[in-house]
């Protein structure tokens, strides 16, 4: 049986994917020991399923749109730049959802639980709606890092239309993951 590594997101259009790429030139400057996310593959995680069989895509694909299918669509607002678990100690760096974060909760907590009617668990910390820029392989170059991470807190990055969600396949390669929309769900318009 072949398995499908997998997560539910939500897609960013091109010209935002294009402005956080350049706000992640900005950290990389800093030099710090950080594995960045590709342009193509910034993305709003809404739940990492894993390891999954093929079969079960269908499954998945029917639970996520249970979850979502009276869900109106909505904006998001992108802004500010941060760090998890805080800036100070940097493991991945994001981008924050200013606007919009209620209605992103609460679709991560249906896909939630939809999917934990599939066997997958829920998700064990709350959810915060972010873009991952990169996460940090080490300490080396943290001050500088933080530091530039302070001058974008309040960087406005753009508006996102929240339309669907996508099942998502993640391939990973030495060159970094490929991720491919395998499904979408359309929210009510």
């Amino acid at each position: 049986m072949e398995k499908i590594r997998t997560f539910i997101a939500v897609l960013l259009p091109a010209e935002v994917r294009s402005r956080l790429a350049e706000v992640k030139k900005q950290l990389i400057a800093t030099k710090a020991d950080v594995k960045w996310v590709s342009e193509e593959n910034f993305h709003i995680t809404l739940k990492f399923l894993g390891s999954i069989d093929a079969a079960k895509l269908d499954a998945v694909t029917d639970a996520v749109r249970e979850a979502v299918e009276s869900m109106n669509r909505f904006e998001i607002f992108l802004e500010g730049a941060g760090a998890f678990p805080r800036p100070s100690s940097p493991r991945v760096i994001w981008v924050g959802v200013k606007t919009g974060k209620d209605q992103l909760k609460e679709i991560a907590r249906r896909v939630d639980t939809a999917l934990e009617k599939l066997g997958f668990p829920r998700e064990d910390r709350p959810f915060t709606g972010h873009v991952t820029l990169g996460r940090a392989r080490s300490s080396q170059g943290v001050a500088p890092l933080r530091e530039s991470i302070d001058k974008l807190r309040d960087e406005s990055i753009g508006t996102v239309m929240v339309d669907s969600v996508a099942v998502m396949r993640s391939d990973l390669h030495p060159t970094g993951p490929i991720y491919t929309a395998l499904r979408k769900v359309e929210l009510v318009a």
